[in-house]
């Protein structure tokens, strides 16, 4: 099976230090604006930033930059550890890596500010459910106060954990996933007559009738992230994964309810986009998928759809 490919969308909005409310994009006092900010942010790091202390790294390249919106990649990093690489033909190792090598994969990235909105859409991928997330939304928070004594940005995932708070949050679920990763034999053997098997995934599908509804992406998300330890039972089997299905950017798309890696809240792309020889999303394909998605957030925060 394919490497997963999850996007994750924030909204970046302008506050005053200890202020609840949010400050027009255009408030006196600011030395450079959100947009002007976050827009050429990826310019201020076109080369490697490590953290040493997480082991991680991370720098911008940029592939189209306009005045209302950047996309490309941020070349992601983990470095510190040493491992083997081999061939999965041959099962012979052809590479060693050492602690002071830096494994790197890039991940799509679009910042996007619509027209006369005071607040600005971010998406970022995940691969594999790595993502460089934090890091790069806590130096963008950090540099812009140090630039704007008196503003902070805040950014708020726009599909969080629970979804009660999310803006779809009212979505109909046709169909709801339960997944149990590594499952062990025994499940599997239950199912499949006692053919020995190795450790599996294991997933039940959960779907409503054509005319009906599972129910509402909030409270659904809410009652399941609810269950004791993360975890639904079913039928004696532990499943600690959840994914929902709703209709995000005018298809019915898979989103994470809870899970590990922080995968709640993940839009699952990994059958939507067109991989390269790399494995990775080409640029084209995930471009247009994110441009889906962020026009559908946009309208569906501006009130155009409820």
């Amino acid at each position: 099976m394919p490497s997963s490919i999850g996007l994750r969308v924030y909204q970046a909005t302008l506050h005053a230090v200890r202020g609840p409310k949010n400050e027009p994009f255009n408030s006196a006092g600011l030395h450079i604006s959100p947009p002007n900010f976050l827009i050429r942010f990826g310019d201020r790091f076109p080369t490697s930033n490590q953290d040493e202390d997480l082991e991680r790294s991370w720098h911008f390249e940029p592939r189209d930059v306009k005045k209302s919106f950047s996309q490309g990649y941020i070349r992601y990093g983990t470095f510190g550890f040493e491992s083997d690489f081999v061939d999965t033909k041959t099962q012979e190792k052809t590479y060693r890596r050492e602690t002071d090598h830096i494994e790197i994969i890039p991940l799509f990235y679009k910042i996007w500010h619509p027209a006369g909105a005071d607040y600005i859409l971010l998406a970022f991928q995940s691969f594999q459910g790595k993502s460089c997330i934090n890091l790069v939304t806590s130096k963008m928070g950090e540099l812009f106060a140090s630039e704007n004594p008196g503003f902070i940005l805040k950014f708020k995932k726009l599909l969080p954990e629970g979804s009660g708070s999310s803006i779809y949050a009212n979505s109909a679920v046709k169909r709801l996933r339960l997944i149990r990763k590594n499952a062990p034999s025994d499940i599997a053997d239950s199912y499949l007559g006692g053919l020995e098997t190795e450790n599996v995934d294991f997933e039940i599908i959960i779907s409503a009738k054509r005319k009906d509804i599972l129910g509402r992406l909030g409270i659904l998300a809410g009652n399941l992230s609810a269950k004791r330890g993360g975890l639904v039972s079913h039928d004696g089997v532990a499943f600690e994964e959840a994914v929902a299905e709703i209709k995000v950017g005018g298809k019915i798309r898979r989103v994470g309810v809870f899970g590990p890696s922080g995968d709640a809240g993940v839009i699952d792309l990994s059958d939507s986009v067109k991989r390269g020889l790399d494995g990775h999303p080409t640029f084209a394909s995930i471009s247009r998928e994110t441009d889906e998605l962020l026009r559908d957030f946009q309208l569906t925060l501006s009130g155009g759809r409820s």
